[in-house]
């Protein structure tokens, strides 16, 4: 039997899951969770990552669970785009700055002006969030401190050398930088220098599956290896298919809709501007379009739930044999999701349209789901003209709505298969079992895949009210976006 130790970290909270492998039987022994590691400055409006926070939970974590199980193996993998910089002694210069922090409405204009060539290089467009943005924002607030700076480190980069003393950067975490060739698979030098910040910061590339060094608490010395070190990627790895490509959608707080395809076949088209292309750690590539997802329900519960409580659970019998309502959104609409008080916003806005009113729960949920249903369905239209979509692979919080699983399968006339709901956990650890070779290749793992977490279904229905509908949506946005 082999077991391994995985760290997953979100925005809001983090895992420590340990995984056991043992003659094909996969199980998930234990999860320790932890969260509140952002810190405020309430006068600057800017938001930090508490890294000694983060690097304390993990260290607990790991006692407890080499207390327990015989550790073999460590993998971290987190959000994107955020790093840290180490002085020439290897200190932690700042806290790392955190993304939401550039989604402030008075920093939203750094890296926007960036030349098209950065997208062009590095398939990522312009985005206040970017690492290359980041770098600008601090060349402005904080120049002594990138002057002083030796080394930046990508966020699960960082949490390594702190536990290791190891500095690599892992190519998928790296391609969220917008400082990342897409095409050399290397640091694009020459756009890093355009920035104004010195190439000697950017540390060696390395792939999924390489030993980075050891941690060593309680006398015991545990190997760390790289992983799919980026979230999305890392929960990608985990899907049970071996087709050349294949699409998915993470469903969570963000919706990430994509394709996972072979290198050559979207790096040797032009690259569309909609979308992001990011490395899969595995010698292919994402094709990504980033929505609010999840977002708008959370908005919407909150609201309810001040009046009265309801669950998600009680949402999909709410609205078990609804018909459509003609109340149409787009999900980027900047006047809706910027601040709060969506619910409030969302009526004037359906009065300012005429469309009817929405004064019942069920009500606000419907028009919820039916627009991120609709949304689905157009952007995957538009992703699917090359490659003929035969299942979407949906991962993450999303999974849990029976109703918008099977309305999105009925609109885009293809199987939805619900996959394991910590599948960057999950996607983690099968990067180390291949790592230690627990596990040989990508056949077998996509073996143990279905026969220890089979997905769950949703299979594609005909409803030609909800069909009607979707043509007035695309002839609304047509109109009004």
């Amino acid at each position: 039997m082999s077991t391994v130790l995985s760290f997953d970290l979100g925005a809001t909270s983090g895992r420590g899951v340990v995984f056991s492998l043992n003659n094909g039987k996969l199980t998930e022994e234990k999860i320790y969770r932890f969260k509140d590691y952002q810190l405020i400055d309430s006068t600057k409006n800017q938001i930090y990552w508490n890294i000694d926070k983060i690097i304390s939970e993990i260290k607990q974590i790991i006692v407890l669970a080499s207390t327990e199980y015989s550790i073999e193996s460590i993998g971290f993998d987190t959000w994107g785009c955020d790093f840290g910089l180490l002085d020439e002694n290897g200190n932690l210069l700042m806290l790392p700055l955190c993304y939401q922090t550039m989604l402030q409405a008075e920093y939203l204009h750094y890296g926007m002006s960036l030349p098209n060539v950065f997208q062009e290089r590095t398939g990522i467009a312009n985005a206040s969030i970017n690492t290359s943005s980041q770098l600008l924002f601090l060349k402005d607030f904080y120049p002594e401190v990138l002057k002083k700076a030796n080394h930046l480190l990508m966020m699960p980069d960082l949490i390594q050398y702190l536990l290791t003393g190891a500095i690599w950067t892992e190519s998928s975490i790296a391609s969220t930088s917008q400082l990342f060739d897409i095409d050399k698979h290397q640091w694009a030098l020459d756009l890093i220098e355009l920035l104004g910040v010195s190439t000697s910061l950017f540390s060696t590339i390395v792939l999924p599956y390489t030993q980075i060094g050891e941690i060593e608490l309680n006398n015991k010395k545990i190997l760390v290896h790289s992983v799919m070190e980026h979230d999305t990627a890392s929960a990608i790895f985990a899907l049970p298919s071996n087709d050349h490509s294949c699409f998915f959608l993470s469903s969570g707080t963000w919706s990430v809709l994509g394709e996972k395809s072979e290198r050559g076949i979207l790096v040797n088209q032009p690259l569309n501007s909609d979308y992001s292309y990011e490395q899969a750690g595995d010698g292919k590539i994402l094709k990504l379009k980033n929505l609010l997802g999840m977002w708008f329900i959370e908005e919407a519960l909150n609201f309810v739930n001040q009046s009265q409580s309801i669950t998600i659970q009680q949402i999909q019998e709410m609205l078990i044999n609804c018909s459509p309502i003609d109340f149409f959104f787009d999900n980027q609409n900047s006047d809706l999701i910027n601040q709060e008080q969506f619910v409030e916003k969302l009526k004037k806005y359906g009065e300012f349209h005429q469309f009817p009113s929405i004064d019942e729960p069920h009500q606000i949920f419907l028009i919820i789901y039916q627009n991120l249903a609709f949304k689905y369905a157009t952007v995957l239209e538009n992703l699917a003209q090359s490659t003929p979509l035969s299942t979407l692979f949906l991962f993450g919080g999303g999974g849990k709505s029976k109703f918008l699983n099977q309305l999105t399968a009925d609109l885009i006339q293809s199987p939805i298969a619900v996959c394991y709901s910590e599948n960057s956990a999950l996607g983690n650890a099968l990067a180390q079992f291949l790592a230690i070779e627990t596990i040989q290749n990508r056949v077998e793992l996509v073996s143990i895949v279905n026969e220890n977490y089979p997905p769950i279904y949703f299979y594609p229905e005909k409803s030609e009210e909800f069909n009607n509908s979707y043509n007035q949506y695309k002839q609304f946005m047509r109109r009004n976006y």
